[in-house]
């Protein structure tokens, strides 16, 4: 291209014709070249002279008397040192996001070329999600506040109650009769469910804080469903279930200790909870190894209730139940789930559930040997 050719009014105005954005062309002159008429109409120029060869400065002014203070800027608004981007407030409340894109031809400087595009609906859109996501912060700090009070003065009530209906059950008080038993397993057996949709509160209220606080280390997953097995095998056989685990031996796996236990201790106690006498809850831990990586694969069964196909993925919502549990009796609060998907989560795992209603419930986590987060010492 010759070094003599400069931008002709005609043949800029023809291009600023398809851009859709405000949009003016200054040559190295310090005047107009062309504007479209989209600028026109959102720096409101229809009395300034905009005809090709006038001068700039009357157009930078008109545009800074409608700025709250003005702007020596827009006098310079051929000069290379002015910001590449800037955002003007008009007073009017309008925002306008303008671009400065230099024109050079064979490393000689003919011409700027400005970009104006109105913001304002943007801006407006972001300042209300703002303001939405801070309300929202502060109503989940008020629940979480609250339930955390809440829950605290009932434990300690609840606590007496069942410290009170120790002493009261033989030999400690003497033999009671029937009645006075039922009575009193009446009492306990409300009392422990209370006491367990309290401790689910509490746990979702606080769970956020404790994310925050993960700490990874190697963790015997074999040793530790055993562990946690072996300490529900009691109330197992006390509610006439018969309870197996298949536990194998493998590598160890890097997890936040305390959160996975609570997480693998509330599928186990689900399952139990919701197997009638006479049913089976079988655990199993096997490693596996993959294209894709190495981990363990923890699956929970039980002969129990199970869940309804259409509320398997609703579950895992906070509070949510499915109607067979909530019909059946069962003391809850729709929590013990979504903690366990979001501990798995954390872990960088997957969770899914099989079965259906009166076939019972299979639950398989997927945990990879390495967890997202850094691992901790052994």
């Amino acid at each position: 291209m010759p070094r003599n050719m400069r931008l002709t009014s005609q043949v800029a105005e023809a291009l600023l014709m398809a851009v859709p954005e405000g949009a003016l062309l200054v040559g190295a002159d310090n005047r107009v070249v062309a504007v479209n008429q989209q600028l026109i109409e959102l720096a409101r120029l229809q009395d300034v002279d905009t005809s090709p060869g006038a001068p700039i400065e009357p157009l930078a002014d008109a545009v800074a008397e409608q700025l709250p203070s003005g702007s020596t800027a827009l006098r310079q608004i051929n000069q290379r040192h002015f910001p590449r981007t800037a955002e003007f407030r008009f007073l009017d409340g309008r925002v306008t996001r303008t671009s400065r894109r230099p024109i050079d031809v064979d490393g000689e400087h003919v011409g700027v070329l400005w970009l104006v595009w109105d913001v304002t609906d943007q801006r407006r859109r972001e300042s209300d999600l703002r303001r939405h996501v801070h309300t929202l912060g502060d109503l989940a700090r008020e629940r979480a506040e609250f339930t955390a009070r809440a829950s605290h003065e009932l434990r300690t009530p609840l606590a007496t109650i069942l410290s009170f209906c120790e002493l009261l059950t033989p030999p400690s008080a003497g033999p009671l009769s029937p009645t006075q038993s039922t009575y009193l397993d009446t009492i306990q057996r409300n009392a422990h469910r209370m006491q367990e949709m309290v401790d689910g509160l509490l746990h979702a209220s606080t769970r956020a804080g404790a994310r925050a606080e993960t700490t990874y280390a190697r963790v015997d997953m074999a040793r530790l469903l055993g562990r946690l097995t072996g300490e529900l095998l009691p109330r197992a056989e006390a509610a006439g279930i018969f309870l197996a685990h298949d536990h194998e031996a493998g590598p160890p796996a890097f997890a936040d200790r305390g959160q996975l236990e609570n997480a693998l201790a509330a599928l186990l106690d689900n399952a139990v909870k919701f197997t009638p006498r006479g049913g089976t809850v079988t655990v199993s831990a096997h490693p596996y190894a993959e294209q894709g990586g190495s981990g363990w694969e923890i699956a929970v069964s039980d002969t129990g209730i199970g869940i309804p196909k259409e509320f398997q993925e609703e579950v895992f919502t906070e509070f949510v139940r499915a109607p067979n549990a909530r019909r059946g009796g069962y003391p809850g609060t729709g929590l013990g789930l979504s903690t366990v998907r979001d501990t798995v989560r954390l872990h960088g795992g997957q969770i899914a559930v099989h079965g259906a209603a009166g076939e019972g419930t299979t639950v398989v986590l997927r945990l990879p040997t390495r967890s997202p987060g850094p691992p901790g010492r052994a």
